[in-house]
């Protein structure tokens, strides 16, 4: 999958708007249009900064090959990580909503403070 359909996929999986993550990488909103159109690419800085707003390597975001993972490869969460996944799963489907509305909120207070 190229990096446009990445980006648009991970935006719209992880339910942000353009405007939300232009805002986070401190761009116009057209610019994220624009990558997510192919009319565009991300400086290497920006690059970097996409990977980490979604959590995934900047390897992941440009190669056009799909990435399968061997055990070795997947994650080991952390106690805090499991038991915070675990708690997540027997949330309803509105407190599970606003959970991530207010992850998003501390992510936007997290990016001003490393401003």
């Amino acid at each position: 999958m190229p990096f446009a359909e990445k980006l648009k996929t991970l935006r719209i999986e992880n339910e942000m708007t353009q405007d939300y993550v232009a805002k986070r990488l401190n761009v116009a909103r057209s610019t994220i249009a624009g990558y997510e159109t192919k009319n565009r690419q991300p400086s290497h800085e920006k690059l970097t900064a996409i990977a980490g707003l979604f959590h995934v390597s900047v390897d992941y975001l440009l190669d056009d090959e799909p990435v399968e993972l061997t055990p070795s490869q997947v994650p080991v969460l952390s106690a805090n990580e499991k038991a915070l996944l675990s708690r997540y799963h027997h949330l309803s489907s509105r407190s599970k909503k606003d959970l991530l509305e207010y992850i998003k909120l501390l992510e936007l207070r997290d990016c001003s403070e490393n401003l």
